[in-house]
């Protein structure tokens, strides 16, 4: 792989030991589908996948990141995300012992991107960065919750709340946003309160049950939009424990196709989950097979946003059933290079900057590459 824009067309070896420094546990929901979704498509392009997970514990995410670039043998490539704002130290130590680095989920703050550049620039080795588009899965989950409220309540007032992981992260950032822009479109419904919930099932509870045992607006609490399934399924069992119906009295949004998230879409306590978000350390090593192949140049990695699928409640005879295993992460993905080297530059699943632009104004599916294969909408009940 030959990346000219390093120093005077300078060639990098191939990319076959790649290591993922994972800021979560192995054992959590979303981290473990993107080490399967990553080990498998690794194993189907010929690469060797090493995951080390800092456990949440932020000091040691960075004695991982440094132990892994400095060790004897570096690997070809280091995957890792922008937590809490701590890619920049690990980019600056790539640069100086000459180890690649991809960043995925979150990427760059506006702040760092400033002082940083862009990949394959001051910082060569840092080639880029690879995220699902957090702001339009926020916006279409958002607009799947208005539809169904409309649907149950027509056009009453309402409010809503919302539960996100870290206050600070890209990932809360645009979703948020993408939440707020749908509701410009729904002017009888307002969020209330934004509480962080750190991704955690126990905090989410604790808010969402406080909140309903002290709110005092005069308006009903009509929808509850979590930024992962997990917290989504707190707030239903919350909701539950104080007398609501979710799904009917208040519905709910999740993010992450979670096999527990599935469930409750079919039970229709959740009414949508916004999913592929786990797929962003594969669609890395996809790009990157892409580039050894020649059918895309490094500097074409860029920043990159993929397409969110929005999964929605429904029939459960005829619903997730036909979602690509790909989507769900438990097939290799190397079938789809060639693809992925044929796309035009505004195509689904990658998007460029700025990815919010190309949120729908209606709940759909996006194409085959990254799309659940949406169920029939059921019925008010």
């Amino acid at each position: 792989m030959s990346i000219s824009t390093m120093t005077q067309a300078e060639s990098l070896r191939p990319i076959k030991q790649v290591v993922f420094l994972n800021p979560g546990y192995s054992t959590e929901t979303f981290w473990g589908q993107a080490i399967i979704a990553a080990s498998t498509t690794a194993e189907s392009l010929g690469m060797h996948l090493e995951v080390f997970s800092a456990r949440r514990n932020t000091d040691e995410f960075i004695r991982m990141g440094k132990q892994v670039l400095n060790r004897e043998s570096p690997p070809d490539l280091l995957i890792t995300t922008n937590n809490h704002g701590l890619a920049v130290p690990l980019i600056e130590i790539s640069h100086a012992v000459r180890v690649p680095m991809i960043i995925i989920v979150n990427s760059l703050t506006p702040r760092q991107a400033r002082a940083l550049g862009k990949p394959l620039g001051r910082y060569p080795y840092w080639l880029g960065s690879v995220s699902p588009d957090h702001q339009q899965g926020g916006h279409d989950s958002m607009v799947a919750l208005i539809n169904r409220h409309d649907v149950l309540h027509g056009k009453s007032d309402g409010r809503g709340i919302a539960l996100v992981g870290g206050l600070h992260d890209e990932a809360t950032r645009l979703r948020v946003r993408g939440v707020q822009d749908a509701l410009l479109r729904a002017p009888h419904l307002s969020l209330d309160r934004i509480f962080q919930a750190n991704w955690s099932y126990e905090d989410a509870y604790r808010k969402v049950e406080s909140y309903l045992r002290h709110q005092t607006d005069a308006r009903p609490l009509r929808m509850i939009w979590a930024a992962n399934d997990l917290m989504g399924i707190a707030a239903i069992d919350a909701l539950k424990h104080n007398g609501l119906r979710p799904g009917k009295d208040v519905v709910v949004a999740g993010m992450g196709w979670t096999r527990a998230g599935i469930d409750h879409l079919r039970s229709g306590e959740m009414e949508v989950s916004a999913g592929g978000g786990a797929l962003a350390t594969a669609w890395s090593l996809v790009l990157l097979a892409a580039v050894q192949q020649g059918s895309l140049q490094a500097r074409d990695i860029g920043t990159r946003y993929y397409t969110m699928g929005i999964a929605l409640a429904g029939d459960p005879e005829a619903f997730l059933d036909r979602i690509p295993l790909e989507v769900l992460a438990l097939q290799p993905m190397d079938h789809l290079i060639n693809e992925v080297a044929t796309l035009p530059p505004d195509a689904s699943p990658f998007l460029p900057m700025p990815a919010h632009a190309t949120s729908s104004s209606s709940v759909a599916a996006p194409n085959a590459l990254t799309a659940a294969h949406q169920g029939a909408r059921r019925h008010a009940q």
